[in-house]
């Protein structure tokens, strides 16, 4: 019974091992596939993230809806971020923008679509200005 334990364990070590590292393993292609695409992909969010900024500014234009002017701050960060990430290519390769700073941004963008989310427009008090005397 012993010997028949120790065959049986000594024979799924290689396995418990080679299953070990085959999760990482499955995702080394992926990853390298998403490095050698990294720069077009980066030019393609921000183009993406600067005309839809571009439409919701214009459709902030005929509504006047304060939702859709936080929509715009929203898209307006997520452009800004990603426009600095393109200049990064030729700046700093990788390096110019920590991820703190980008965190702020990440921040600002999920306040802006939050605020739009639940914006009332009981709220209006607090985008007016203030009267006249």
């Amino acid at each position: 019974m012993k010997k028949a334990l120790v065959a049986l364990s000594v024979s799924l070590m290689p396995l418990l091992a080679h299953a070990e590292a085959q999760p990482w393993d499955a995702l080394r292609p992926v990853s390298n596939f998403a490095e050698e695409i990294n720069e077009p992909v980066k030019w393609i969010v921000f183009l993406l993230a600067l005309s839809i900024f571009v439409v919701s500014l214009l459709a902030y234009s005929r509504s006047k809806s304060k939702r859709m002017l936080l929509v715009s701050l929203a898209f307006f960060l997520f452009s800004l971020k990603w426009l600095i990430q393109v200049l990064d290519l030729f700046i700093s390769p990788g390096n110019f923008l920590s991820e703190a700073s980008e965190n702020i941004f990440e921040l600002g963008i999920m306040l802006s679509l939050f605020g739009a989310l639940f914006y009332r427009k009981s709220w209006n008090r607090i985008f007016e200005k203030e009267p006249k005397d």
